[in-house]
């Protein structure tokens, strides 16, 4: 296998799973902000932190009242060491009225990260993969 086919190959893979992940990360973002459109907001309480599995990883339990006036406990999506949240604490919930299950607390994190983290990835990659494909037109 010659140079120009190594780089035309492995540019074609990175750029094609760059393009998947920052597509990945674009539908994320568009569920978000769809979600936001339409999202009432009250405030919860942070009444646990759950350690998942075996890892040292928390993630907060929050309870709130929705707008039926129904209690409703939900665990957000993304968990850190050291906790992010204190148990007590309150925080501002975003939620749909007629799925309030689907609940988010409103932080960066909880919102932004997984379209944050695929479309990054996916740029770097799709650069690696965009310049070894760009560089096979140079002249030789």
């Amino acid at each position: 296998m010659s140079n120009r086919q190594f780089f035309w190959i492995f540019g074609g893979i990175f750029a094609g799973i760059g393009s998947i992940f920052l597509a990945l990360g674009f539908g994320f973002f568009q569920h978000t902000r769809s979600f936001l459109a339409t999202a009432a907001t009250t405030t919860g309480e942070v009444i646990a932190l759950e350690r998942r599995r075996s890892s040292n990883v928390y993630y907060p339990v929050v309870k709130f009242v929705g707008s039926d006036g129904e209690p409703v406990r939900f665990e957000g999506q993304v968990g850190s060491t050291p906790p992010a949240f204190r148990v007590g604490q309150m925080v501002e919930v975003l939620y749909n009225p007629a799925q309030p299950q689907s609940a988010r607390i409103r932080s960066f994190m909880e919102l932004w990260f997984g379209a944050t983290i695929f479309a990054g990835i996916g740029g770097v990659f799709f650069l690696i993969g965009g310049v070894s494909l760009v560089s096979q037109f140079r002249p030789r």
